[in-house]
């Protein structure tokens, strides 16, 4: 088949007849579909087949049906479209200033269930742009019932609040952190192997229900943990077994996230059997229709 002479680029009206008429198989329904008549569907896809310089549509039998090249060229034709709506959705968003709101976050939140909820567009493309707030517990409380944050992402209890509602996002089983010499010597761990170390425990000032589940289960095994460092967070846990002060049980979560050249992750035996590490949702109810409440929805929706 000839092709004509390079001229100006495909207009969005032929990508959007080709892939119609892929999809309904019959040129009236497809020029109902986006409004034109049957000849003139006839017409503008016999100029884009001169303009591509390929058969697309086999019309040999009742139903039209797509070629091999009609096949990779509709195929092609529904990315671009999608990629020029989303554009206009971008461009219309900008336009007109996206409201901005403020997510509050514990720091341990940040390393999975923040991070792909920042790195989802979907938040963008509904005109809302978002500033983070890391944040404890009750501060984020406090910053909910202040309205200085939208909604926040906490780790762990939390207490009871009038109107506060909640909902659990994500969950993390656990894993060993020890130091590389030991990683050498296997390719997982138990309990068992931990209660005859050092062990480094996050402070108990931070997650009093993770130290006492730790030691509880460790006991669970006929041993008596050994509690030999206390850090401020998990970063700093991981820093100290690098060090070489003892192992710890690290969120899988956090440990798989926060690379410290002298510890190594290894699969925790038990880790079906403890309770595992959560991330919850918290937010107070906002007024139908208003922003807050559409962002409340999508972050629902994104986490399922």
């Amino acid at each position: 088949m000839s092709q004509e002479p390079p001229g100006k680029p495909l207009d969005i009206d032929a990508l959007r007849l080709a892939v119609a008429l892929a999809d309904c198989g019959e040129l009236a329904s497809a020029g109902a579909a986006i409004g034109i008549g049957r000849r003139t569907v006839a017409a503008r896809i016999a100029q884009l087949e001169r303009r591509v310089g390929a058969i697309i549509f086999d019309h040999s039998g009742k139903a039209v049906r797509l070629t091999a090249a009609g096949d990779a060229f509709v195929a092609e034709a529904r990315l671009a479209l999608v990629a020029i709506e989303r554009a206009e959705q971008l461009a219309r968003n900008v336009a007109g200033r996206p409201d901005r709101i403020t997510i509050g976050s514990t720091p341990d939140a940040l390393y999975s269930p923040m991070r792909h909820l920042l790195e989802d567009p979907i938040l963008e493309e509904a005109g809302l742009a978002v500033t983070l707030a890391v944040m404890g517990i009750e501060e984020q409380i406090v910053a909910l019932t202040e309205g200085r944050i939208t909604a926040g992402l906490i780790n762990g209890p939390f207490p009871a609040t009038p109107r506060l509602e909640h909902r659990l996002i994500a969950s993390s089983k656990w894993s060993a952190v020890v130091p590389d010499s030991e990683a050498r010597l296997r390719k997982t761990a138990s309990l068992a192997n931990l209660a005859r170390k050092p062990l480094v425990m996050i402070a108990r000032g931070r997650s009093s229900l993770v130290v006492d589940g730790v030691v509880a289960a460790i006991r669970a095994t006929g041993a008596e943990p050994y509690l030999a460092q206390e850090a401020p967070d998990w970063p700093a846990a991981i820093s100290m077994v690098a060090l070489g002060l003892g192992s710890a049980l690290v969120p899988s979560d956090i440990a798989k996230s926060v690379a410290i050249p002298g510890a190594t992750v290894l699969p925790l035996v038990e880790a079906g059997d403890l309770p595992p590490w959560p991330t919850t949702l918290i937010w107070l109810p906002q007024p139908p229709g208003s922003r807050g409440a559409e962002a409340i929805r999508i972050i629902k929706a994104r986490f399922g």
